[in-house]
């Protein structure tokens, strides 16, 4: 008797402690939620207004520590959702009523799960959390839909995942009775993106990336096109210029958000005219939110924090960037510009982008450009993040020894503090090639190397290129 209580005492510790069942997963209509990047239990609970131990103990969490980006909790407590919720970003061209339609969702669920209390608030990049879309699968049949009463040929192109070009020609659009309330029209699965999307009949898309757009960060507007044509875009009164991929099926411009830019909406304007003389104009907000960076006080020469030594400098860089190269020479991803690697720590940083800094307590105030690395290495080396041509190599106040390469299209890579700079201007270099020895000349308060990029007129963060591939 007593060893059959121990074997049960034994197997239920093992059902309760297992790291194989961390979640109880017992849902029934509860609704589960995919966990974001950067999200915790504290947050996932306030983001949907319930107590986090009662998202404990829906879920039998035993580790805290096993949760994580792409794990599924149960969320109890909301009634009349179900299904499977993520967090997605609304897309250019996207408004509240094709969202309730497209993700099937109620106005009164959509309020619940954002706590949002106006469709004014609804802006490209808004991160909204729905359930997960199955209209963007691909249909088997044509199938029948009907116009309510603000229905519309272009409404019903965007809900369905079709486009209003060919939406129209399949439903006769001079036939004047085709927008009454309760129509039939038929939406057809085959070849539904062969005429363009809800933007042109010769534009297949506009993707914005990444969404949200942030503070000191790199950003991309892609316009994959059926027809030639000439674009323009201004982004919070900036102008973007477009550059064709290796397909000549695709326009691409790149673009920055100043690292000080307060965080909010900014208005985007995308526009075109097609070889046939035929014109489209986008005009939405975006939203721009905070790139979360922290504060740091630093002590250096007084001399050196001189408010007209420093507007001089930095208009002798605008100059400097001001010529862009509208050849690409960069492929792939950007390398680090020193020897070393951060698996075996033998790259380190003493300063990351974006970090608000204030010189000899509060005479001066900025924020920190590109990275700083540690003197952690083997060798004093800078190398060349990627192919390119020298602009400018000799001394600066600020910066001491520096040099800038464009890489093209208005990106630019620079490496400051320099003890030796050993190329000249106008000389090409490959990704890897030698250019100077780490120093610390200038305005420093050691020995490193400031690496920073530039894109568009704007430094954003480095690792941005370090991890991502451009357009």
């Amino acid at each position: 008797m007593k060893k059959q209580k121990l074997l049960t005492i034994i197997t239920i510790f093992i059902l309760l402690f297992s790291p194989d069942l961390v979640f109880g997963q017992e849902n029934g209509e509860n609704p589960i939620y995919i966990v974001q990047s950067g999200e915790n239990l504290s947050s996932i609970a306030q983001k949907f207004g319930i107590d986090v131990n009662d998202l404990i103990a829906v879920n039998n969490i035993v580790d805290l520590n096993l949760i994580s980006a792409g794990s599924e909790l149960i969320i109890p407590g909301l009634e009349g959702i179900s299904g499977v919720l993520t967090v997605t970003p609304i897309r250019l061209g996207e408004t509240i009523p094709v969202i309730l339609k497209k993700y099937q969702i109620s106005n009164e669920n959509l309020l619940l799960l954002n706590k949002i209390t106006s469709p004014a608030e609804a802006f490209v990049g808004t991160n909204l959390v729905l359930p997960v879309s199955t209209v963007d699968e691909q249909q088997e049949n044509d199938f029948l839909t009907t116009f309510n009463e603000s229905s519309s040929i272009l409404f019903e192109s965007i809900v369905n995942s079709t486009n209003h070009w060919s939406l129209s020609l399949a439903n006769k659009p001079d036939d004047r009775f085709i927008n009454l309330p309760h129509t039939p029209i038929t939406v057809k699965s085959d070849d539904s993106q062969a005429i363009g999307s809800i933007f042109s009949p010769y534009i297949q898309d506009i993707v914005l990336t990444p969404l949200p757009f942030s503070q000191g960060h790199t950003l991309s507007v892609k316009v994959y096109l059926n027809n030639p044509a000439d674009l323009n875009a201004v982004l919070d009164g900036h102008a973007l210029t477009f550059y064709p991929d290796d397909s000549d099926k695709m326009l691409y411009a790149l673009d920055s958000v100043h690292a000080l830019r307060e965080p909010g909406l900014a208005n985007l304007t995308v526009s075109g005219i097609f070889d046939n003389g035929d014109s489209f104009q986008i005009d939405q907000m975006v939203l721009i939110e905070s790139g979360g960076y922290v504060q740091e006080t630093l002590t250096v020469e007084s001399t050196l924090i001189d408010e007209d030594l420093n507007i001089q400098e930095s208009i002798k860089v605008q100059d400097i960037l001001a010529n862009t190269n509208t050849e690409k020479y960069w492929q792939g991803f950007f390398r680090y510009p020193v020897d070393g690697s951060l698996v075996d720590e033998t790259i380190g940083f003493s300063s990351y982008f974006g970090n608000r800094r204030t010189y000899n307590a509060g005479e001066y105030f900025g924020f920190h450009g590109g990275l700083d690395f540690f003197i952690l290495l083997n060798t004093f080396n800078t190398y060349a993040v990627a192919p390119g041509v020298v602009v400018f190599a000799g001394p600066m106040d600020i910066r001491g020894n520096t040099i800038f390469i464009d890489h093209g299209q208005g990106v630019f890579s620079g490496y400051a503090h320099l003890n030796e700079i050993q190329v000249e201007e106008g000389q090409y270099v490959n990704q890897g090639d030698l250019i100077g020895q780490i120093g610390k000349t200038g305005r420093v308060t050691g020995p490193h190397l400031h690496w920073d990029i530039w894109v568009n007129g704007n430094q954003v963060d480095p690792f941005d290129w370090i991890y991502n591939q451009y357009p």
